[in-house]
């Protein structure tokens, strides 16, 4: 497993980061942590989560199935599960294997989940209380990361928000403060005075932020990116127009990379950590196939200037789409 530095941390962090967001949810608490005792056995050592994630029930999965590991720990604060009803509970149970189903019947099923999910006014005494609670839930002392939960420019900018994150830090329980949101949002945190250095945020193909995100890694942030597969069926869309996208295969050859159809699940991979090389990049890795195509690709260096050629591409095709309308 290749390895990133995450300065303040006791050792470097595995690039690659096992997502928790369906931990409890999609994911049964039995499946979880034995996903999650595979994904140490191969070297994984990141692992994010947040209050909100698994119907409020991840972290404390996440806590149990960790077991005092050595490893780096993300959560945030911001974002809350909605308390639910043991109706609604049940109705949750029967949604989880949905989500295995035809992507509009996906979609249909996270809609249903997300508006599950509640929004929590960022404050000082808010975050020292979502803190307190995450480390008990999760069994720890300490954190390798605190981020802002899509906080919005006023949040960041609250001198009570600012406070209150930087004391976390300056007390020993997180080693970085962080913002997982939009890029805005980062740089308004730093303008305002936060001690946040590292960057989370979405990155693919679909809505790239590369050249943002290498340009806030060179100031010396760390960056963290997921959700390289898009959203609402775009991949299913990329592998059903990809036979038919012959400039796309031509750019790609011209890299010296030939991909078909079958490899599209691959090459995103690669495209993320081309992405983002000395990050972290976030991967849903609770089925033992996905762990072990996430793993051979964090292993790999990253391929050289393949996002930008990646990025050009798309930016040209959304051009071209603009000028035909």
């Amino acid at each position: 497993m290749r390895t990133v530095n995450f300065e303040g941390w006791p050792g470097p962090v595995s690039a690659l980061g096992f997502g928790c967001a369906s931990l409890g949810s999609r994911i049964s608490r039995k499946d979880g942590i034995a996903a999650v005792e595979q994904a140490l056995a191969a070297g994984v050592t990141w692992f994010d989560v947040a209050p909100s994630y698994g119907d409020g029930d991840a972290e404390m999965i996440l806590g149990t199935a960790l077991a005092k590991s050595k490893v780096a720990i993300a959560t945030k604060v911001g974002l809350v599960s909605r308390p639910t009803s043991s109706a609604m509970g049940f109705a949750r149970a029967i949604a989880r294997p949905l989500l295995s189903k035809p992507s509009t019947l996906r979609r249909f099923v996270r809609r249903l989940r997300k508006s599950a999910v509640q929004r929590t006014l960022l404050t000082g005494d808010t975050i020292r209380e979502s803190l307190a609670r995450s480390l008990e839930r999760l069994k720890v002392d300490s954190l390798a990361l605190l981020a802002l939960h899509e906080p919005s420019l006023e949040e960041v900018r609250r001198t009570d928000v600012i406070r209150a994150l930087n004391d976390a830090k300056r007390q020993g329980l997180v080693a970085r403060i962080g913002v997982a949101g939009s890029i805005e949002s980062f740089l308004a945190a730093k303008t305002a005075g936060m001690a946040t250095d590292v960057l989370q945020t979405a990155n693919s193909p679909f809505n790239p932020h590369s050249a943002q995100i290498r340009e806030i890694a060179r100031q010396g942030d760390f960056t963290i990116t997921h959700s390289v597969f898009g959203s609402d069926g775009r991949f299913d869309h990329l592998r059903e127009a990809f036979d038919q996208d012959t400039a796309m295969r031509q750019t790609l050859e011209n890299s010296g990379r030939a991909v078909r159809a079958a490899d599209l699940p691959r090459f995103l991979l690669d495209y993320a950590f081309a992405a983002n090389p000395n990050g972290v990049v976030l991967l849903s890795s609770f089925s033992p196939q996905h762990l072990a195509l996430n793993v051979a690709a964090a292993s790999c260096e990253p391929a050289a200037d393949l996002a930008a050629i990646v990025d050009r591409h798309f930016r040209a095709r959304a051009e071209d789409a603009s000028h035909r309308h």
